[in-house]
């Protein structure tokens, strides 16, 4: 399968399979509320997007990690989606730094379809990356094996 590469932040990049295609502007406004700071791919044909946006914290800076990144994301999350429920808390390595995360779940909007996504808060340098993939339910373990690809192909742009 053919690799793409995303450009993030003008700093990382990331791979992702055929069938996806980057997000434009007005889709990540649909989806997310706003093109700032952010980027994704997306393939129709699966319901699923990989997608990445970044913060770089200003002059109180010393008081935030990525707990306080996590938890700012999952107030949001709890607020905007319908039934919101955490399913599990997460961990891992992202280009060689600790990322935390969560599983959730949500119905879309109108709807009886379940979305599952993971959420993952890095820091890379001074600046923080949250890293997502949201897909339907039934797809979820296909959908994991692509972000794992997905987080695992990051990489900074020299």
């Amino acid at each position: 399968m053919k690799k793409n590469v995303l450009t993030i932040n003008h700093t990382l990049s990331a791979t992702y399979p055929d069938g996806f295609r980057e997000m434009s502007s007005v889709e990540l406004k649909k989806f997310f509320r706003t093109d700032a700071s952010r980027c994704g791919v997306h393939d129709k044909d699966r319901h699923m997007i990989m997608n990445v946006c970044w913060t770089k914290p200003g002059i109180l800076g010393f008081m935030t990690d990525e707990r306080s990144i996590l938890n700012g994301a999952e107030t949001q999350l709890s607020r905007h989606l319908q039934k919101y429920r955490r399913i599990d808390r997460l961990s891992r390595e992202i280009m060689g730094y600790p990322a935390i995360g969560i599983r959730f779940e949500y119905t879309v909007t109108e709807t009886d379809i379940i979305q599952y996504s993971d959420l993952y808060v890095v820091k890379a340098g001074k600046v923080y990356y949250a890293a997502q993939s949201i897909g339907r339910k039934e797809n979820f373990a296909q959908d994991q094996e692509l972000m794992e690809d997905f987080l695992n192909s990051m990489t900074t742009l020299t």
